[in-house]
């Protein structure tokens, strides 16, 4: 491990030394190019399922993200492009000041070096499903869509979701390499010292005993090309990490697994349309060296879609499936959860800086999750419908 601190701070000293020598102006706002953006995301819905405790009245209005971009570029006079990006929370429910904060070092000759709170680079490299989406969000399941409000889905984010950057890393302070693009191939590695920290969070306070995951490395992979008139794009990453086991003490039975998750997908232009896919497996994180012996695993998850684009309308379908094995009540043996999503969406371009966005999303999920390890015995039936006016300036 310090090998590896000694080569990243190796990298980053290099990259310094190469400056100027009168890089004093670094600082001066007069040094840099300061811009301005953001976006606001105001939604309608609609939601209906088996589950629903804290379903409410099944419709609303919510404003499911809004930032303000601040961004800080400049070019030093040996050509390496530097600068920082602050995205800053505006929404009323956002519990902290910042979402993001980070710097970055650019070379066409050497690539891209990022440091600060952003999501890692298997996060931001992957292809899947996803790509092919027109509506609000699809597989993902994240910000915009419905998933993460339907009550059916039990405490399991692994399944439910197709980004893997809420239950790793996140937005944790890390390093992140990406390499120049060459031939259509391009790698990237993170490196994050522990899930918990970040800015917002107490750095230099974050216990090493809490349950986070610690040395973190992240790596990925993926080449984009066009062959005549087929654009193909093709990923493949992997993430690991060691758990921070809550009482180290504890007899060895009891002590979670490290983390583990790889996953390729891939995509394909042609004509307007766009086919994408990806497959996911999650190994046995979250659960515990006891719950893994008698059968336990986080399982893995596939999902395919489907778009076509004309002009400013765009229309797709898509479909998720996710398997996982939990130990039993009976403690022998093991039960299954499965989560099935799909649906079709829609989007039109109103006007630069305008999308609207609609989807038709349906939810079903047999046994879902109680805790880690664990399948209830709850079935749960959803569907639902949003409507987003992406505004983005």
């Amino acid at each position: 491990m310090k090998k590896t601190l000694l080569a990243t701070t190796a990298i980053v000293g290099a990259t310094l030394l190469a400056a100027p020598a009168n890089a004093g102006t670094v600082g001066s706002r007069d040094s840099f190019n300061v811009s301005l953006g953001g976006i606001m995301w105001f939604s309608a819905f609609l939601r209906d399922e088996d589950t629903s405790a804290t379903d409410g009245r099944g419709y609303g209005f919510t404003v499911s993200e809004s930032e303000i971009w601040v961004n800080a570029d400049a070019t030093a006079d040996n050509g390496i492009k530097f600068g920082v990006h602050t995205e800053l929370n505006a929404g009323g429910d956002d519990g902290t000041a910042a979402d993001e904060v980070w710097a970055y070092m650019d070379s066409d000759a050497w690539g891209r070096i990022e440091m600060g709170d952003q999501d890692d680079a298997t996060n931001r490299m992957q292809m899947g499903a996803w790509n092919a989406v027109k509506g609000a969000s699809g597989p993902f399941g994240g910000l915009g869509a419905l998933n993460t409000v339907f009550d059916g889905n039990g405490t399991d984010t692994l399944q439910s979701r197709a980004d893997w950057q809420i239950f790793t890393t996140a937005d944790a302070t890390k390093v992140t390499y990406f390499s120049p693009r060459f031939s259509g191939f391009q790698i990237g590695a993170s490196y994050t010292p522990d899930s918990g920290e970040n800015s917002g969070g107490g750095a230099f306070t974050d216990a090493d005993d809490d349950g986070d995951f610690e040395n973190v490395f992240g790596i990925s992979a993926n080449y984009t090309g066009k062959f005549d008139e087929v654009g193909v794009g093709l990923s493949a990453g992997w993430e690991t990490g060691e758990d921070e086991v809550a009482n180290p003490q504890a007899f060895a039975p009891t002590t979670a697994e490290d983390l583990s998750i790889w996953g390729v997908g891939g995509r394909v232009d042609f004509a307007g349309f766009t086919v994408g896919a990806h497959y996911r497996d999650y190994g046995d994180v979250f659960l515990t060296a006891a719950q893994t012996a008698l059968g336990a695993d986080s399982g893995d998850q596939w999902s395919v879609g489907v778009g076509y684009q004309a002009g400013p309308w765009g229309v797709s379908a898509w479909y998720l499936k996710g398997e996982k094995d939990n130990v039993n009540t009976s403690g022998a043996g093991a039960t299954e959860t499965e989560v099935t999503r799909y649906g079709l969406g829609a989007g039109y371009a109103v006007a630069p800086g305008w999308a609207l966005r609609a989807e038709l999303e349906f939810d079903n999920v047999d046994n879902a999750t109680t805790a880690a390890g664990v399948g209830g015995t709850t079935d749960s039936d959803g569907k639902g419908f949003l409507l987003v006016n992406r505004f983005v300036f």
